[in-house]
């Protein structure tokens, strides 16, 4: 008879347990992941959202908080390839999530804005986000601290992977 708790099978040590300097933000950004998977796989195939790649969803995220940005601009702040990055772009094009336009003095260069339909997309998939949250809060669980907390982790990580870019 078993109590329905699943037991790690791994060699390494359940969450907490080893009371190592560092275990605890360990634990953090395991938990961290395994939302990240379990949100990613919540959200229902074939129906009206448009499913994109991390890739995409990175590059989109970055597109829509910074409309009019650049393919290089964008690639160094969500620290993906060049060449991955033409393929998304590519991909988001085709599904009508990007649009591409020329940079007026600079014919050269290219600037990158959200369409309405990514904007539409965005908001169907937040919504869903925050309904999940919330059914799995139970109406208990004040968002604001741990929403500041993540701001704080994801930018000083962003910062420091672009402190080591190569230049």
């Amino acid at each position: 008879m078993t109590s329905g708790k699943s037991t790690p099978t791994s060699q390494h040590a359940a969450p907490g347990a080893t009371g190592a300097p560092g275990t605890e933000l360990a634990d953090l950004a395991e938990a961290m992941l395994a939302i990240a998977r379990e949100i990613r796989a919540y959200l229902p195939a074939g129906d009206d959202l448009v499913h994109l790649t991390m890739t995409e969803s990175n590059v989109m995220r970055h597109i829509d908080r910074h409309p009019g940005t650049t393919p290089s601009a964008t690639a160094a702040a969500t620290g993906v390839a060049r060449s991955n990055l033409s393929a998304a772009l590519r991909s988001l094009e085709a599904k009508g999530f990007v649009v591409l336009s020329r940079d007026e003095t600079d014919h050269r260069g290219v600037h990158l804005e959200a369409t309405p339909a990514a904007g539409a997309n965005l908001a169907l998939l937040r919504e869903r986000w925050a309904g999940l949250l919330a059914d799995a809060l139970d109406g208990s669980g004040e968002p604001a601290p741990c929403l500041d907390l993540l701001g704080r982790l994801e930018a000083s990580l962003v910062g420091g992977r672009q402190d080591r870019a190569p230049r």
